[in-house]
């Protein structure tokens, strides 16, 4: 009888192992087949799927919503630039190119051109009719004085040669300290070959203009 019960004890105990290692077993296939089925939805979706469903559970269902930041606006176009003061005087055409001084005998006018073309000044200035005769020139000579006669005038620049005396643009000339012309009537023939200035136009070209600029001439 003893022997019995001793025997019938230990296969219960033999039947827990039993039971114990099966469900073991078990419990570590299903790891396993977890695992392996997370693996196959990470490999489909790029983990998208399982990211999502880990957010979802993450998140606080009492918070508020995340709203993402509005764009920034795109930047203001630049600003058009100005027009030019000197838009309505163009200069004539075929009037060279590069850094020049453009005079137009019949409009008498001079434009300063940059070397890019852009007009930095034009004014009326009063010169003689069909003198000198259209082309390319190029200052050669400066005076901050000069005379003719009894004619006095400042800030001479030289660009071309005349039967006898230079050509070249000045102020309006005075005699006896009174001018020979009024500003206001610039714009008209009333030289003998020079081109004459305001006193103001006359000294800034003077600045402007060193020996070598390149003078057009045109109609």
């Amino acid at each position: 009888m003893v022997t019995e019960q001793a025997e019938l004890g230990d296969s219960v105990v033999d039947l827990e192992r039993h039971v114990g290692v099966v469900a073991t077993t078990r419990r570590r296939r299903a790891v396993k087949l977890v695992a392996l089925f997370a693996a196959i939805i990470v490999a489909l979706t790029g983990g998208e799927l399982l990211g999502g469903a880990v957010a979802g559970a993450q998140t606080d269902p009492g918070a508020p919503p995340v709203t993402e930041p509005a764009p920034a606006p795109p930047p203001a176009p630049a600003p058009a630039p100005p027009p030019s003061p000197f838009a309505a005087w163009p200069l004539p055409a075929g009037s060279g190119t590069g850094r020049r001084v453009v005079y137009s005998v019949g409009r008498q006018r001079v434009w300063w051109v940059e070397s890019d073309g852009t007009v930095v000044n034009t004014y009326l200035v009063s010169g003689r009719a069909g003198t000198p005769s259209p082309g390319t020139y190029g200052v050669y000579s400066k005076s901050r004085f000069a005379s003719s006669g009894s004619a006095r005038m400042e800030y001479m620049i030289r660009f071309a040669r005349g039967r006898s005396l230079a050509i070249g643009f000045h102020s309006i000339p005075t005699s006896g300290g009174r001018p020979l012309q009024s500003e206001a009537q610039l714009g008209t023939y009333r030289s003998h070959g020079c081109v004459r200035q305001r006193v103001s136009d006359a000294a800034a070209l003077w600045n402007w203009a060193p020996v070598g600029t390149r003078v057009d001439v045109v109609k």
